[in-house]
């Protein structure tokens, strides 16, 4: 390859790396405080739900895992599109593995509400504020050959006093 061209190609390569995609951008850029202030207030909404999964006769739930209650931010957006490619709702297949990111924004880290499934694998959240949340949490067992269900999303939004009642997934 003649060195004018090798030259061109890495020009060209190294441009591209400059040129983030929106979800790639707000993965790199840092929650800002303004974003998510309204969710460290107390509010009169509430969600609760359960995460289940039949498979095989079976039922397995997130007994002893963790729900989270997730505040909507570009950041959070950005997050649930990369780990479940929507938004909206959505499930990540535990044979994936875990979705990897270079670094948790510590914003995003300290304004997530986290609580325990209960044995039947029952979770809630009280005293939310109004305002839009992601609820997680995941379902895995050892299957015969390889780890079995996975991590669920769901959207809500809160409302004057709402009671939401999610079912993952």
């Amino acid at each position: 390859m003649k060195p004018s061209a090798l030259l061109a190609g890495l020009v060209f390569a190294l441009g591209a790396c400059d040129q983030l995609g929106p979800q790639e951008s707000a993965l790199s850029t840092p929650v800002a405080p303004s974003e998510v202030d309204w969710a460290r207030k107390s509010g009169a909404n509430g969600v609760s739900g359960r995460a289940l999964i039949e498979a095989g006769g079976t039922s397995h739930t997130c007994a002893g895992q963790s729900a989270n209650l997730i505040p909507d931010s570009a950041y959070a957006r950005a997050r649930m599109a990369a780990i479940f490619g929507s938004t909206s709702r959505g499930m990540r297949a535990a044979s994936l593995g875990a979705q990897k990111f270079d670094r948790d924004d510590p914003l995003y880290v300290s304004t997530l509400r986290t609580t325990r499934c209960d044995s039947s694998g029952s979770f809630s959240f009280s005293r939310v504020p109004d305002g839009v949340w992601y609820v997680t949490s995941s379902v895995k067992w050892q299957g015969a050959s390889q780890l079995e269900g996975g991590s669920m999303m769901q959207r809500v939004e809160l409302r004057g006093g709402r009671q939401a009642r999610v079912s993952l997934p």
